[in-house]
């Protein structure tokens, strides 16, 4: 096996290792309850609608009105008042931060071989 190769297989390890992480078995529970709250689910559908929407208007350069800023904070505080969006989104950014720390440490890694 050459070194790409094996490269490949110890990530393939890597991404089995985590999936058996408290962290992530969290974030998929999270994950799987808010899709089975209808409510949630939903609200959480209308925000990503609507930040999609604004991120099209914005790259367009066109400025958004403080109505469609004001809406905007108005659905993502709904969305944070719902204990299910809530408890998915924190778990959402758990996982983030634990993969951003495997990167980190990836990247410190390369960084210790190259000095």
């Amino acid at each position: 096996m050459d070194q790409v190769e094996e490269l490949m297989q110890k990530s393939i390890e890597l991404g089995k290792a985590i999936a058996q992480t408290d962290v992530y078995k969290e974030f998929k529970k999270a994950e799987y309850d808010l899709f089975q709250n209808g409510e949630a689910r939903k609200l959480v559908e209308d925000l990503q609608k609507m930040k999609q929407e604004h991120r099209g208007k914005m790259m367009a350069g066109i400025v958004l009105t403080e109505a469609e800023q004001e809406e905007l904070k108005e659905l993502e505080q709904t969305c944070i008042r719902n204990r299910q969006v809530l408890s998915s989104n924190e778990a959402n950014t758990r996982f983030q931060e634990f993969m951003e720390q495997i990167s980190s440490n990836i990247k410190n890694g390369i960084k210790s071989v190259d000095k």
